[in-house]
């Protein structure tokens, strides 16, 4: 009767011991690339792509707000007042009627007349803006407000509440205080009862190198200024 053979111990066969190594070989250049991709993504991340800067609202832009205001100080400054109101805010519109707003100007005419503003600064604050404009030297302050999908005209502070008093008030206060021009009185019929007059009663020019002083004039001159 015959029995097992006895367990054989020593070194394993060449082939396993191959694989083996081959394995570990492996996993070390493994361990290896990937510490190098590490090193070399966190010494070189990368590059985001660029962010497009916003594009400025083109409704709120410098170039829109003197686009409106520069044709709205024209027929200010032009006496064109009716189409001036015409560009104001509705709430501003409310103070005072297209109708008496024009009359004002008949009862106290500007001290200047005629002499256009030129916009130099804008600056935007969402839906307002305010725009420096200057004439004769001087620079003045308007606002404006974003309505209605345009640039309106939206008087001052002080402007509100004047224009919450009667026309008639507001002239006689803006006379007072001499911001009122001349009156232009309106050239009615002659009175037929005293007939023309008579060319040899009118005084007659001063003669060149005359004695007799020229006659003077009972006008003053206006003051310059910027209108209310």
């Amino acid at each position: 009767m015959g029995y097992p053979p006895p367990p054989q111990y020593g070194q394993p066969p060449r082939g396993e011991t191959g694989r083996g190594l081959t394995v570990l070989v492996v996993m070390a250049l493994g361990v290896v690339i990937g510490a190098v991709i590490t090193v070399f993504m966190v010494l070189n991340p990368p590059s985001s792509p660029p962010v497009a800067a916003p594009t400025p609202d083109a409704e709120h832009s410098e170039a829109s707000v003197r686009q409106a205001a520069q044709p709205a100080l024209d027929a200010y400054s032009s006496g064109s007042y009716g189409d001036f109101w015409d560009l104001w805010t509705t709430g501003a519109q409310g103070l005072i009627t297209r109708e008496e707003y024009v009359r004002l100007f008949g009862l106290c005419p500007p001290l200047v007349a005629n002499s256009p503003f030129t916009v130099a600064e804008v600056a935007i604050t969402g839906d307002t803006a305010v725009v420096q404009a200057g004439r004769l030297g001087d620079t003045t302050e308007f606002g404006f407000v974003f309505e209605s999908d345009s640039w309106r005209y939206e008087p001052s502070p002080e402007e509100r509440s004047e224009y919450q008093k009667p026309v008639d008030q507001i002239a006689e206060q803006r006379r007072a205080a001499g911001f009122c021009g001349t009156v232009t009185p309106t050239s009615g019929p002659s009175d037929p009862a005293t007939g023309p007059s008579d060319p040899a009663s009118a005084p007659s020019d001063p003669v060149p190198g005359s004695s007799d002083p020229a006659p003077s004039s009972s006008a003053s001159p206006q003051p310059s200024g910027f209108l209310e």
